[in-house]
């Protein structure tokens, strides 16, 4: 990006000899600050157009843009007159470069002027226009802001995608007439009888799913089957759920705004939230001090009562700990934790959107993926954490690591059913594989048994002395249950184009 700078600068200087040292450096500074936002000459000529038309004076405005045109070349790399090279500003190294003699050179004469390729003295800035100034950085931000509403659009599209699936369940009578008198106590989750689909495939046909209350499942299937799916729609409550048990899954990403990040964890803690605002009206009216206030107050200081019994029931003095010790496990610094939300990536705002769903600590927990956005520390801290999770989990995940050492139990996804597995990954790993070959050998005993009565059959069946028996075995033929045989996933197989080879070396690092 240097090099391209300095390749504008060149280009300025050479269409304009005599130009003001003051507008000279203002431009710069303006290609500077937006060298990464700019991507066609017409936005630089809606930033500095007006100041390089005056400079120019008579020149039509079809050669500024055309100056504007050969600027961003030059920022983005393709050289200031149309060529890779550019002014020769690229060079090439003819022997290797000793890095650390060259920092030693550095250290024992930090005062000698001292060129190299490595750096980059920055000239003082000088006093520019700051009202041009301040209106370039405005349309620059305007830029910005408009790249993260897009971005933020096409999430919301991935989002209702999931619209395209739907569910379809039996109707439970006993559980129907529980939901409907509020005498269902029980926080297990139970869903028989229930088809999934998205769009015109089957995902799921006649499955059931049992999630008792305090067990962590792990979900797991191939990619593509359904597994995403299966847990939005639990999410949104399109398979029956009772209705006295919340769910809360993580979303994609929190949305910036101008809340700090410990804020924004806060406010997932919707009953702390009202009381604390019940609890500042309160103090508001206790204040009066007529005659006919005094009533008032009286009732406001009972409710007040009220409201700081139950802040003490649910802890909520323990909440701004309770959520920084989460967004610090997760990787957030003390200084992040007071950054405004719109200041995060979009890795970080997942992080959050993690961090908001652990401290609202929902009776059913739905995670999609969640190692996928953690390093290594934050993993092993999430492992530890959920291990003590007192309420019900459900996670997708690949990470087999991850499933050992936090799962209970193992749901399967396959063939348009789901299977249930007590234990962790390496359990269902074992499990599964001796009852895949316990059912292909019973597949295999039955088709053989299968062939010995209907050769027997076939044999005797016109034979008048042994028809009896020949319709006894065909009697026992019909009888035998359909067994299936064995559906094994077929391996994945990954595909690379092949490429030239390369001449070595391909890199080469020395005393780094």
């Amino acid at each position: 990006m240097a090099a391209g700078l300095e390749n504008c600068r060149q280009i300025l200087l050479d269409r304009f000899p005599s130009i003001d040292g003051d507008l000279f450096q203002y431009v710069t500074d303006v290609l500077e600050s937006g060298s990464e936002d700019f991507e066609s000459g017409e936005e630089i000529y809606d930033a500095v157009g007006s100041i390089l038309a005056e400079v120019a004076g008579d020149e039509g405005d079809d050669k500024i843009i055309d100056l504007c045109n050969q600027l961003v070349g030059a920022l983005k790399g393709d050289g200031c007159d149309g060529t890779a090279t550019g002014q020769g500003t690229h060079k090439l190294l003819e022997a290797p470069v000793n890095m650390g003699e060259l920092a030693e050179n550095l250290l024992v004469n930090p005062d000698e002027d001292t060129h190299s390729i490595w750096i980059v003295k920055k000239e003082c800035n000088t006093v520019v226009d700051q009202k041009k100034l301040q209106k370039a950085e405005a349309k620059i931000k305007a830029k910005q802001d408009k790249r993260a509403q897009e971005d933020q659009t096409s999430n919301e599209i991935r989002g209702r995608q999931i619209d395209n699936a739907s569910a379809c369940q039996s109707s439970n009578k006993r559980e129907n007439k529980l939901e409907q008198s509020g005498s269902n106590k029980s926080r297990d989750v139970r869903i028989e009888n229930f088809d999934l689909s998205y769009a015109d495939r089957v995902l799921l046909k006649e499955a059931e799913m049992s999630l008792i209350f305090g067990r962590r499942y792990g979900l797991v299937g191939r990619n593509g089957i359904g597994k995403t799916t299966l847990i939005k729609m639990l999410s949104r409550r399109e398979l029956f759920v009772p209705s006295h048990i919340s769910i809360l899954c993580v979303e994609q990403e929190v949305r910036g705004d101008e809340t700090q990040v410990l804020q924004s964890v806060l406010e997932c803690d919707t009953e702390r939230k009202k009381l604390l605002e019940e609890e500042k009206k309160l103090l508001a009216l206790t204040g009066h001090g007529s005659s006919k206030a005094d009533s008032t107050a009286d009732d406001a200081s009972n409710k007040l009562a009220q409201v700081y019994a139950r802040m003490e029931e649910i802890e909520a003095d323990k909440a701004p700990a309770r959520a920084s010790m989460i967004l610090a496990g997760l990787g957030f610094s003390t200084k992040m934790q007071h950054q405004q939300t719109r200041e995060l990536s979009g890795g970080w705002r997942m992080r959050l959107a993690l961090a908001r769903t652990l401290f609202s600590r929902p009776d059913l927990l739905l995670l999609d993926e969640p190692t996928n956005m953690l390093d290594l520390k934050a993993v092993l801290w999430l492992e530890k954490y959920l291990l003590n999770w007192p309420c019900t989990l459900l996670v997708v995940s690949h990470d087999r690591t991850f499933l050992d050492a936090v799962a209970t139990d193992i749901i399967h996804m396959h063939s348009q059913r789901l299977e249930s597995y007590r234990g962790n990954y390496e359990n269902f790993v074992k499990t599964m594989t001796e009852k895949l070959t316990n059912q292909q050998r019973e597949y295999e005993a039955q088709q053989m048994h299968r062939q010995h009565l209907q050769a027997f059959v076939d044999r005797w069946r016109y034979n008048a002395k042994r028809a009896s028996l020949a319709q006894s075995r065909l009697k026992a033929l019909e009888k035998l249950p359909d067994l299936q045989p064995v559906v094994v996933d077929p391996p994945v197989v990954l595909k690379f184009p092949e490429c030239d080879k390369l001449s070595p070396p391909v890199l080469q690092l020395d005393e780094v």
